[in-house]
Parts: structure tokens; sequence; C-alpha cells
């Protein structure tokens, strides 16, 4: 749904602009339904937690949102998989987010802050974060919160650089919040 509206807020702009005001994206947002979070403790155990909309369609409830349950004062490495489930077969958009890595960034909110702290590990060619694989570390107490897992589309913008790292620039691709418990 927020593609769409992208799109459409894009295209009044456009058609409200003057030919030297124009905005020339150069790339498009994926559609996407599932998302994975895969985290593996320190003795090799993976753990899969998932948001599932199968339509894509944000007005509607999704499949599947799972709670987030880790350990306490446990480092985990973090793994995320994307997927379009409307395509057969289904796509890995995953590939898509590495081949594009340059105009792509993971964003990691815990709230409250120190519940999980996120590092990211992976980098694109030009040195700058992208989040498809990240360190994650839990806080030494109990606790429950939310973990907001944001995609940012960060294309060139008329031939100058959106990505730099931070979240600011571009559109948003995911804006998930996850329930967690650190227990």
């Amino acid at each position: 749904m927020k593609k769409y509206v992208t799109i459409a807020l894009l295209s009044v702009a456009l058609l409200n602009c003057k030919k030297e005001d124009d905005i020339e994206p150069t790339d498009d947002n994926e559609l996407i339904t599932r998302v994975d979070l895969v985290f593996t403790d320190s003795a090799n155990k993976s753990t899969i937690f998932s948001f599932q909309d199968k339509d894509g369609d944000s007005r509607t409830n999704p499949e599947k949102f799972d709670k987030i349950v880790l350990a306490k004062g446990q480092t985990y490495t973090l793994k995320i998989e994307v997927y379009d489930d409307t395509k057969s077969p289904v796509e890995n958009i995953s590939d898509e987010i590495l081949e594009e890595s340059d105009v792509h960034l993971f964003v990691f909110k815990s709230n409250p802050t120190g519940l999980l702290t996120t590092t990211l590990t992976d980098k694109d060619k030009n040195g700058l974060p992208i989040g498809l694989e990240s360190i994650v570390k839990t806080a030494a107490t109990t606790g429950k919160g939310t973990y907001q897992v944001l995609l940012k589309h960060q294309p060139d913008l008329n031939g100058v650089k959106v990505k730099t790292g931070r979240e600011e620039g571009g559109s948003t691709d995911i804006d998930l919040s996850f329930e967690v418990e650190v227990q």
C-alpha cells in the first residue's frame, strides 16, 4: 500500500511541477509480503520470527506477526530474509536488496533503547551499511518492548546520492514493529 501511495504522490508532484523541477527517481520500490528475522545464538541454534501479509495490502491484518523472544545477556547474529509471496514461484527480494545494496538500508530501533542493541555488519560497494546481516545484543535484564525494522529505499535523486548510512532520505519499503521480550 505504501508503494502505491508513494507512486500516487510522486505522480501528483510530477504533474504539478515545471519541467526543470521534475524529480526523476532512478529505482522502484519492491513489493514485500514476508520478512523473516533469523536469530542465531552462540550455540549455532537459529530461531525465525516472521511477519507475513500475503496480499501485501497494509489495510488488512497480516496472516502472521510473531513476537520476538530472546534470552537476556546474549549475542545473536541476525539475518533478514525478505520475500514477495504474490509471485509464483515466491520471489526472494533479499537477493535484489543485496544486488542493489547501494540504495538499500535496514534501520533497527529498540524501545526501550537498551533492550536490543543492533550493529550492522554488511556493507555495500561504497562501504555503507546494508543491514541484511547484523549482530544483536540483548539487555542483561529481562524486559518487554518493541523492535522496529525499517527498510529504507534510497536511490539517487537527480544524480545526487541519497544513501548516507543514515535513515534520512528515500522512501520506506518496510516498517514493522515486532513485539519483543527478553527473558
